[in-house]
Formats: structure tokens, sequence, C-alpha cells
């Protein structure tokens, strides 16, 4: 062990969420186990050696509960077979260290648990062999703690987990642990089968879907196209009426249909008939949409951004100089103009909306697939009128999230709901038409970008502005001030890349439509918008689109090592036959750099995507086959939107019902996808997103060098005709 972690008695105490005296790793209600064996919130050892981990985040495939419970165990030095992973519930000791609140979103889980989790490990471990010293009598410096026993080396004298487990709790808490040296990791960075794995394949997970108790009674819904519409209804009395049905309720936009099943409860919702009278979105399609972003360019007052460099610590924010971009752009020998623009987008997770509560003796139960559950019990707090302490709320698997279940709004209804039959488990089930039609979308945005190229086609300058829909006024959430909306405008040109004269600007457009987060936020748009420009100058400059890259990356190393690795891995360098194209991309987030190329054919309007490569470096990788699978999953998520993702909107409403209107990948849409991992830090970097942006430029730049034109709309499949992938 060489690392030691630099912090003292208090700090560890408040991050461990530890009160002083009994070791009580994280505070809440202990969960009931044999005597002597829970050590609170997060770590429980039982007396026959059984290890509990309770994930503090959400699991939604991505491989949270596996890396976060190896943080703990690598330290522990237990054995991994005898541990178990719970699902956690909403409570002070989950509470995400770097976001100051518990939440899964934003690729922070395991960046941001990093430290904590592994000091819970290590300190447990001191403490346990600790234990065994006073038992054994014998100094600590002579025992060695592996595989969940603490041994005596020169009596080779063993003691067990589960044997010291009483004794290790009441003894003071150490603040000099040790962390293990990376050499000597059994569990980080090693490929092994998840422990979530046997449920899934066998049916045992619990996902928010899946929720049952006897006598549960389901909650259908009737709803207005707009979640703040003003509505009126018939047929009210008609679905009261009819078999099962418990209870007709007002909810947020609509009525609550509640019945001792689903199908009697849909039957009876569709009675319920909701006329809006007025609404937010009111008369809005397609073409009124593009209207208002584009009138935004023109009659909203630009928002400033600054050029911001993520790669350091703390991020280095510079303002833009206007006077100084015009300038140069003016005197540039090359200028380029483009206007890129992308729809709105729908999450489109498999598992729909659903949430169950129940309300009883002054008490309130939540359960569902949550992002976001200590939001999700303030909210629950303030509609059902009881004190935080008054509600619970616990954590399923979630069947997809991609940021559509860090919003709160599904857990409401269901709480309004429950309160109309207190006493009895209520489980709010949307539809999978409701679903898309309440969805908080990803908002439609148009980039509009000038670059002016020197002689040597190096880049001068690089004006570029944004408009759309801002996430954070649609949610009316104060952001950094004096700026543009960071879910808009962040990244809308990379400040990895080396060059002067950088100018972001936001036009808002206020739209009504409801809008939130969506996998990878503002990267989704953005990336597409820069890489495709920077694609765009390689080719004015008559450069190849690699090297330019790479010639205004070099304060970037590992930037550069996934920009060559990926070269290699799609044969950059060999020759295109005649309708055969290559493009690369770069994206980049908190400790990560992800760079895809893609090759593809293009024979008149039909374009086939030969294969897909991906160079990803993470740091370092806690599980590397979730990882692995991340990427590879992230880069078919962000295919589906590049080829195919497209909200409509007519006459005020979504017309995108399902997923007969709303394409999505089959297999044979998918082509050979290759996935290398980089370590270039000791330090994890964030996964779960990073794969997604890049797809859509990587591809948009191969089309255009298959001989193409050049893709500036997204969906590719607006333009072009898409052919089964080749596997």
């Amino acid at each position: 062990m060489d690392e030691i972690a630099r912090v003292d008695r208090r700090g560890l105490l408040q991050m461990l969420g530890l009160g002083a005296g009994a070791l009580v790793l994280g505070i809440g209600p202990a969960r009931a186990q044999a005597k002597g064996s829970q050590f609170g919130a997060i770590l429980g050892i039982g007396s026959d050696g059984a290890i509990t981990i309770v994930c503090p985040s959400s699991e939604m495939g991505q491989g949270t509960q596996e890396a976060l419970a190896r943080l703990i165990a690598e330290e522990l030095d237990c054995d991994w077979s005898k541990v178990t992973i719970r699902q956690p519930w909403a409570d002070p000791a989950f509470i995400n260290p770097a976001a100051k609140r518990q939440l899964t979103a934003n690729s922070m889980t395991v960046t941001g648990y990093f430290l904590s989790l592994r000091q819970l490990g290590a300190s447990a471990r001191a403490s346990l062999v600790e234990a065994a010293a006073s038992k054994l009598g014998v100094p600590a410096s002579e025992l060695v703690a592996a595989n969940s026993r603490v041994r005596h080396t020169a009596t080779n004298r063993v003691l067990g987990y589960g044997e010291l487990a009483e004794a290790a709790a009441a003894l003071p808490l150490r603040a000099d642990v040790a962390f293990k040296s990376a050499s000597a990791y059994a569990l980080i960075g090693k490929k092994m089968p998840r422990k979530d794995l046997e449920a899934k394949v066998t049916g045992r997970a619990e996902y928010g879907i899946d929720v049952h108790e006897n006598g549960m009674l389901i909650a259908a819904l009737a709803l207005a196209p707009h979640r703040l519409a003003e509505f009126s209804a018939t047929g009210i009395a008609e679905a009261k009426a009819m078999p099962g049905v418990k209870a007709v309720t007002k909810v947020n936009g609509g009525y609550a249909v509640i019945a001792d099943s689903f199908w009697r409860a849909r039957k009876a919702a569709e009675k319920v008939i909701v006329t809006a009278s007025s609404s937010p979105i009111a008369g809005l399609d397609d073409a009124k949409i593009a209207a208002a972003i584009t009138k935004a360019f023109d009659s909203v007052p630009a928002e400033p951004f600054p050029d911001v460099d993520i790669t350091v610590s703390p991020q280095k924010f510079t303002p833009g100089d206007p006077d100084a971009v015009a300038k140069a752009l003016a005197a540039a020998p090359l200028k380029l103009e483009a206007e890129y623009s992308v729809p709105y987008l729908a999450h489109a997770a498999l598992e729909p909306l659903c949430c169950s509560a129940r309300l009883k003796d002054g008490e309130l139960l939540v359960r569902g697939p949550l992002q976001a559950p200590e939001a999700s019990r303030d909210l629950a707090a303030t509609r059902a009128g009881l004190a935080v302490d008054k509600v619970r709320v616990e954590i399923t698997f979630i069947g997809g999230g991609f940021g559509r279940k860090w919003s709160t709004d599904f857990v409401e209804v269901a709480v309004q709901a429950a309160l109309a039959v207190p006493g009895q488990m209520v489980k709010t089930i949307w539809t999978r038409e409701q679903d898309f039609a309440q969805d908080e979308f990803r908002p439609a945005f148009v980039a509009r970008t000038t670059t002016g190229l020197a002689a040597d086609g190096s880049i001068l300058a690089m004006d570029s502005r944004i408009a759309g829909e801002s996430v954070n006024r649609f949610h009316k959430r104060k952001g950094p001030p004096r700026i543009g909306d960071p879910t808009a405008a962040a990244m809308l040109i990379y400040g990895a890349y080396d060059f002067p004269n950088k100018l972001i600007h936001y036009h808002p457009a206020d739209l009504s439509i409801p809008v939130g987060f969506w996998r990878s936020v503002t990267l989704s748009q953005n990336a597409f918008f820069a890489e495709s420009m920077i694609d765009e100058a390689a080719r004015a400059a008559k450069r190849d689109s690699l090297a330019y890259r790479k010639a205004m990356l070099a304060k970037h190393p590992r930037a550069l090592a996934v920009l060559d690795k990926v070269g290699v891995m799609i044969g950059w360098e060999a020759k295109r036959a005649r309708g055969k194209g290559r493009g690369v991309a770069l994206s980049y987030a908190d400790n990560a750099w992800c760079a895809q190329a893609v090759e593809v054919s293009v024979k008149g309007k039909a374009l086939t995507i030969e294969r897909i490569a991906c160079a990803f470096d993470c740091g370092l990788a806690i599980d590397p086959a979730s990882v692995e699978a991340q990427i590879s999953g992230g880069i078919v998520f962000g295919l589906q939107a590049a080829l195919w993702g497209e909200t409509h909107f007519a006459d005020g409403a979504v017309t995108s019902a399902n997923f007969s209107d709303y394409r999505m990948p089959i297999l044979a849409d998918v082509p050979r996808i290759d996935v290398a991992l980089l370590q270039g830090s000791e330090r994890p970097g964030s996964v779960g997103e990073s794969s997604v942006p890049g797809i859509a430029p990587a591809l948009a730049n191969a089309i255009v060098d298959a001989g193409a034109p050049r893709v500036r709309r997204l969906p590719i499949a607006s333009t072009l005709e898409i052919k089964e992938a080749r596997a």
C-alpha cells in the first residue's frame, strides 16, 4: 500500500457520513440483519462473513452497482463471492460528494464516489485489523488482511471478518488509512461477470414496472397535450362506473384512473376525454418551430458563452473578444460559413414511465426507477404535505433512463394518484404513447458558424452562434451568471483545440416545449456542430482531417493517443476506393477522451455503414467489460439519433406516438464496432455518455469523404437512404 488518503478525521467523517465514536459507515436507518453485523447505510458485515453493500446511486444498465461495490470491496480486501449489492433509497448517506446531491446523472457516479468509497473500504479494513490485533494480542503491524480474513503472519492464526465485525464497529475511526497500490488490485480493472447479471438474465431483477404487492392498484392516465395546459374532461362518471375502478382523480395535466388491474384502468381511462382549452404549445408544428428558432438569431439578444477548458482543474474560462474575432475574420484569406441543425429528440427508454406510491398512517412510500431520489423525496413530501422524514423513496433497477428519469414529473403524478386511495399501493403506468407525447425532449438547435483560415490553412478565428430552447429556463433553474445556458452553448467550439479568437453566443428560443437533459447533454448537439466545422476547415485547407486535428492538440497527449489509435483501428492511411469514405471525430468530458472513426460507402443516395472504431481513454477503468459495453451501447444510442432520431409536432401535439413512428436500430442496422481502451490517468473519468456525441460528426465526415454532399442537418435519413450495415 503506497497511497495515503490526505484527509483529516473530521473530513473523513463527513465524507463517509459518520458520527464520532462508533464505526457507522454511512448514516441512515440500519437494515435488519444479524446482531453486530450492520455497519450502517452503506456497508454491512454479517457474523457469517456475508457482506452487504448498498450502492448509493441508481443502476440503469451502466454498471454503477458493480463499479462502486468494487471500490469498497477492493480496499476492504474481502471475499468478492460473499458480497451482495443492494439498491439504495433516498438518504443523505448516499449523497454524491462531487454533486453534493444524491443523483445518477452527468456521467459523474464513479468519478464522484471514487475517493469516499475507497476510504470507506480502507477504514473498515483498518478497524477489522485492529479488532483482530486485540483478540490475538499482537501488534496490528503483524497482521495481514485478505479475502475476508485477517492472518497473523508469524503464527498463521486466522480470524474471519464475520468474527471481527462487532468488535470493529466499537473502535474509533482511523483517518490515516492507506489505499492499495494499483499493482495490488484484485477487482479494480479486471474483467469478470457482473453481480447483477444472473438476476437480469433470470428475470429476478426488479425494475420499476415490476413493483408488486398483494392488493396493489394500477393507475392509467388520460392526459392533455401539455402538462401546463388548461383542460376540461368528459366521461369521468362513465369511467368510475366501469368494473374494478376504485377512483378517478385529477393529476398534473389530466386524470388518473385507478383500478385493480392495468387493463381495467386503461380501458376506463380511454373513456375520459381530456380537451385542452389553452396550451403553451397550442398550434405549434414543425414549420413554426423552425421559424421561431431562426427568428431568435435576429430578435433575441445574444448571450455570450466563454471559451472553457474543462481539461484543467479548476476549469479555465476565457471570455470571447468580439472585436478581435471580427477583425481576424475580416482579415482571413479564406472564410467559411455554415449552418447546422438538429431536431427535438425523445429519450425513448424501453421501460416506459412508471412509479409506485402508498400513503399509509401518515407516511409515504415511493418506489420506482429514479435517477434523482433526493429530489423525488422532496417533491413527494411537498405534494403530500408531509415532513421529509415521513417520506421514504426506494429505487429499483431502471430500464433505460438517458436523463428522462432524472426529472420528477412522473413521480409527482404517482404521488397524486396514491393520495386518492390512502392505505393502498398504487402503480402509475404511462402508455408508450404518453411516454413519447409527454417527454422532456432534447431541444432542437440551429448553429451558425463562421471560420477564418490563414493562408496555410490554420484557423485564425471562429464565431459560432446557437439558437434553441433552454433546458435551464424551462425548469426554472439558475445557471451561471452573465453567460448563456451551458446546456445549449457549452463546447460549441472546443476549448481543447489550440487556435485563437473563439466566440460563442446563445440565442434562447422560448417555445415552451418540455425539454430536459438527454444523454451527453450539450455535446449531443454541439459535438456535431463543432466537429463538422473542424472537418470543413480541414477540407478547405486541403489538409488531412485527422492530422489537422492533431496539429491543434499538442497540449493534450491523451487526445493525440486516442486519435492515433482510432486511426490505426479504422485503417486511416489505407487507400479509399471510389464511393468509400472515412470520417473521424473527437469528444471529451471529465478526464475522458473519445475518438471515433467510421467507414462508409455511398452509392447515389444509398448509405452503407461499413464499420465503426472507437479509442477511449477514461483513465482508470474500474470494470473494463462494463466500460466497453457502455462505449458500444453509447455509439448505438448516438447512431439512432444521427440516422433517424426526430420528434415531430403538429397542431400543438407530438405526432411520434410509438416506436413505429420513432425508428430504432435493429441488429441489421449496426455494423461491426471495435473498441479499444487506453489508460492515460490513474483516476477514473466519465464513461456513460462519452461515446454518444461523436458518432454523428464522424459519420457525417465519412459521408463527405465518400464524395457525397456535406450533411449539415440531422437526422441523416432525411437526405440519404440508410442501407443494412455491413456486419
